[in-house]
């Protein structure tokens, strides 16, 4: 039986601590279960892993610190640790990696990322340096409201620990495919933090530059001109967080982050003179140097986490947590028909939350209110068309700025309450509810197109798409049961809801226009507030699963089935959102197991089956599109742990798709190895991505294929797999 009587929670106010069955890094002196390690979870109440009903997945610091030596980016670490999540993009987006299937909630510190606009940059937020460990729930959860019908992904950053003194962290790394000068990856960074039992602080900055990225043919990669890629670009993740207790049941927290990721690419696509390439392709060719353009692609964010704990606040806990996010998200050159363009997003984030705890013996009880607003400006700048056409696309001076989407605001208020009750020592019942009340205000607009004509001289004025304001209330349940068979073996059965509001601005604002004798453009249709609502969706998640630790062996594996009756599709002709009323059910299996051949010898797999469908006109199921399809994975491996060495070979494989459209997805499999040893100071590292080096196409790279090639012949957006690379680096903690 759980008990919140005296104590003292660490003030990760809202973070999802998730403790997972297993640990790859686990040494042998630490193979006993970690299921009765207390953690927070879902209910912001501490647990023991034994006493969640769901699927957990943990990844501690030194799983991290090795999947980063070898060069991967977060969104590469997460899907090689996480069976449920799909494989990345190697770029800068997450589009499309789904968690079961669906859509996730991502956080740090348990700060969401998600916007009202859904611009998937969430994993291209923080160096892994500055990560203490990774926490996932899967499956839909009602506890966090909109975006998590896929799960919950925490990311915990580093802080300084009560006691410890004065410590320090240095990191050099250096990569290269060795493919030419050009290909090169290297990262400095370093932090130092301390205090004493009253207060302690640490600060950290990151330096990680890029150059070009090869492919397994030693051919330069195409650069992603749809959502951004990472080659030539720097990044600088600025952290300082500081924790002082008040009172001995009082502690105050902050953090403060700025991230700031941007590209400066010397090479692009030439498009020929005049774009001739878009119709003869044979014209279409990747330079690596001579790209010129006033905007390129980059993400930065600040952002302020503020908390506060009190243990023994009327016989209660209180956690009060503030924060406040700003980001710039950029994009570069673009072609749209006669034209290039780029855009640029602008979000702020204010979001408040209060919970209570209360212990009445075998019943927990966890309850309270949150809120945010969430605003977006977005601007589209239009390049020279003469400088663009004679330089195929390769040199693009600003000409003119017009808007992109209209101006969104999203203001949500809700209550939550969540309970526990300990039937017996051995089983237990959880359940809640949340009701959020959500209003969306839209802004007066002239399609982007209309705005874009005005702006090349092919027209003189527009009418508006009237804005406008909508309302939701949606409540949101979930029950949950888990029976500990015994320390270290439990079965568990889950139901839980979730709630998906699909992004405001690439719904509204666009319209059907013809002109008139003075050249202005008149308004005869258009998908406004007032006629075309947006609906929200709401998911219902089922499943049972099992966690057990078998001497040496460990398993955790869920079965699971998340049903909705709306599916959210992206028109091809202009990359607008639509929703049409059809229900859409994605069901899998998702499992991971560990096991100790010897005291230092480890073998393992994971692996996650799923399959997404919905209805057609005819009320049959067919197999969904695979552009938002999640394709099954797989992966394996070996690994060696000792105090002095450690080794891991892995695999990764994602596995073919298709759809009843005619769409596939060819999967391929991707072999990594990392290693380190102990020096007498610090320790060294090599690790080797790719090291089979394996010729593929990115998921991304196929899916923009289809979603863009309509614009554009589709080699241009065939982003490939980086060849093999390495990467050496040293670190030292003191």
């Amino acid at each position: 039986m759980n008990t919140l009587k005296g104590l003292k929670l660490k003030p990760l106010t809202f973070a999802i601590a998730l403790a997972g069955t297993s640990s790859y890094s686990v040494l042998a002196d630490e193979k006993a279960s970690s299921l009765d390690t207390m953690v927070v979870v879902a209910s912001t109440a501490p647990k023991s892993i034994s006493d969640i009903p769901g699927t957990v997945w943990y990844v501690d610091s030194e799983r991290i610190e090795q999947e980063a030596r070898t060069g991967k980016s977060l969104g590469d670490i997460l899907a090689a640790t996480i069976p449920s999540l799909d494989v990345g993009s190697q770029g800068r987006t997450n589009n499309g990696q789904n968690l079961r299937g669906r859509s996730a909630l991502v956080m740090i510190d348990g700060v969401s990322l998600n916007s009202s606009r859904a611009i998937s940059r969430q994993f291209d937020s923080i160096d892994p340096f500055n990560i203490e460990r990774i926490e996932v729930l899967s499956g839909a959860t009602s506890v966090y409201g909109a975006g998590a019908t896929g799960g919950v992904i925490n990311i915990v950053t580093k802080k300084a620990q009560a006691g410890d003194g004065v410590q320090a962290e240095t990191y050099v790394g250096a990569g290269s495919g060795f493919n030419n000068s050009d290909d090169y990856d290297g990262k400095i960074a370093q932090s130092i933090s301390g205090g004493n039992d009253k207060a302690r602080g640490r600060i950290s900055a990151v330096y990680h530059e890029t150059g070009g990225k090869y492919d397994a043919n030693g051919e330069i990669i195409v650069p992603d001109i749809t959502q951004g890629s990472l080659q030539y670009n720097t990044v600088l993740d600025l952290m300082a967080s500081g924790e002082v207790d008040l009172t001995d049941t009082q502690t105050i927290s902050i953090l403060a982050q700025y991230y700031d990721s941007q590209q400066d690419s010397p090479y692009g696509i030439n498009f020929g003179q005049n774009f001739a390439g878009l119709r003869d392709p044979s014209q279409l060719d990747v330079r690596s140097k001579g790209y010129e353009s006033d905007q390129q692609g980059g993400t930065e964010r600040y952002m302020l986490n503020m908390n506060y704990l009190n243990s023994d606040f009327l016989n209660q806990q209180l956690m009060v947590q503030a924060s406040y996010r700003k980001e710039n998200l950029s994009f570069i050159p673009f072609i749209y028909g006669t034209y290039m363009a780029a855009s640029e997003q602008d979000t702020e984030v204010v979001s408040l939350r209060m919970a209570l705890l209360k212990d009445f013996g075998r019943f927990n009880l966890t309850y309270g209110v949150d809120g945010y607003i969430d605003t977006l400006e977005s601007s589209q700048t239009i390049f020279d068309r003469a400088t663009s056409y004679a330089s195929g696309g390769m040199v693009n001076r600003s000409y003119a700025t017009i808007g992109r989407y209209p101006g969104t605001e999203v203001a949500s208020v809700a209550g939550f309450i969540q309970g526990e009750f300990n039937i017996t020592d051995a089983w237990s019942v959880q359940g809640g509810y949340r009701y959020q009340y959500i209003n969306n205000t839209i802004d007066d607009f002239v399609g982007a197109d209309q705005q874009a004509l005005i702006a090349l001289g092919g027209a003189t004025s527009a009418d508006s798409i009237d804005g406008g304001s909508t309302d939701y209330n949606v409540g949101l349940f979930n029950l949950g049961t888990i029976y500990r068979i015994n320390n270290t073996n439990q079965v568990w059965a889950n139901f839980s809801q979730g709630f998906d509001l699909a992004d405001p601005a690439k719904y509204y604002g666009s319209g059907e226009y013809q002109s008139n004798a003075s050249g202005h453009l008149e308004l005869i249709d258009s998908i406004n507030v007032a006629d075309s609502q947006l609906a929200g969706m709401k998911t219902n998640s089922y499943e049972v699963g099992m966690r057990n630790q078998i001497g040496e062996l460990s398993i955790q594996t869920a079965a699971y089935i998340s049903l909705s009756d709306k599916v959210i599709s992206y028109n091809k002709k202009n990359l607008l959102l639509e929703e049409i009323d059809s229900d859409k059910r994605v069901y899998g299996l998702e499992t991971e197991l560990n096991y100790w051949v010897t005291q230092n010898f480890q073998i393992g797999g994971s692996g996650h089956i799923v399959r997404t469908e919905e209805k057609d006109t005819n009320g049959n199921w067919v197999k969904s599109a695979v552009t938002s399809a999640s394709a099954s994975k797989a992966s394996a491996w070996l690994g060696w742990f000792d105090d002095q060495y450690a080794m891991r070979l892995q695999s990764n494989t994602m596995f073919d798709l298709s759809d009843d459209y005619d769409g596939e997805l060819d999967g391929y499999t991707t072999v990594d190895f990392s290693s380190s040893v102990n020096l007498p100071v610090g320790s060294i590292a090599l690790g080797i991505q790719n090291l089979f080096d394996e010729d593929y196409t990115t998921v991304w790279g196929q899916r923009a294929q289809m979603y863009y090639g309509g614009s554009a012949p589709a080699s241009i957006f065939d982003y490939k797999g980086q060849g093999r690379t390495y990467m050496l680096s040293y670190q030292v903690k003191y």
